[in-house]
């Protein structure tokens, strides 16, 4: 698939940060049971609405992401780079914590339910943060620009589901608070593999770059910017 994105061809480079010089932090969206298992959260309601077929194409995705979102957290945990989850979960006794539109959608977790937890491979450490929202992008509602100043961090690599909604929006989010953001794009899984391609495309500008995971690594250890 090609996609024109002619404005970017007005804007100018990304300009270089480097991961490697530290105030980095990861942030893995939404990776949780409700978004990534075939049985649960989406795929159940899905399968209750009768057109589980229509997300053959995002789980297909996540068989090749799935590794390599592990592959992302292990090896920033092994750099010493914080991380930080967010989890797409509502407490449905306090109406305050599920905003409007998801509660129209009825698109989330509720906050204790097996659907909240998070998938093997991909569980937050004790001294990690995980924010729960019910907003799409992770700034919105959320403690976690306050967590980030409070661990100095400046630049952002932001990872998970779905790539064409909460990462778009939280990496959109975080360049327009000053952040350097990097999206390893083999990291996120979107709705179909076109808006995977579509949100890769449009993503990169201004102080968005998107790579690989082994490229952020790379960046990481200093051997590319």
């Amino acid at each position: 698939m090609r996609v024109r994105v002619p404005f970017k061809n007005l804007a100018g480079p990304v300009p270089q940060g480097r991961l490697s010089e530290g105030q980095a932090a990861l942030l893995l969206v939404d990776c949780h049971r409700y978004t990534l298992s075939p049985d649960d959260g989406y795929a159940r309601v899905a399968r209750e609405h009768g057109i589980l077929w229509e997300l053959d194409e995002y789980y297909e995705q996540l068989e090749q992401v799935l590794p390599n979102l592990q592959r992302l957290l292990h090896g920033c945990r092994r750099r010493s780079v914080p991380v930080f989850f967010t989890r797409l979960v509502g407490d449905s006794a306090d109406p305050a914590s599920v905003t409007p539109q998801a509660a129209a959608t009825g698109l989330w977790a509720f906050a204790g339910s097996p659907e909240a937890a998070f998938v093997p491979g991909l569980e937050p450490r004790p001294d990690e943060i995980v924010l729960d929202k019910t907003t799409t992008g992770a700034f919105a509602g959320t403690a976690l620009q306050a967590a980030l100043g409070a661990r100095g961090v400046r630049h952002l690599i932001v990872a998970g589901v779905l790539a064409n909604e909460a990462v778009a929006r939280s990496a959109q989010a975080a360049a327009d608070l000053g952040y350097h953001v990097v999206v390893p794009s083999d990291a996120c899984a979107a709705e179909t593999w076109t808006l995977h391609t579509l949100t890769m495309t449009v993503l990169v500008g201004g102080l968005i770059r998107v790579r690989t995971v082994s490229g952020v690594l790379e960046m990481l250890d200093g051997q590319r910017t």
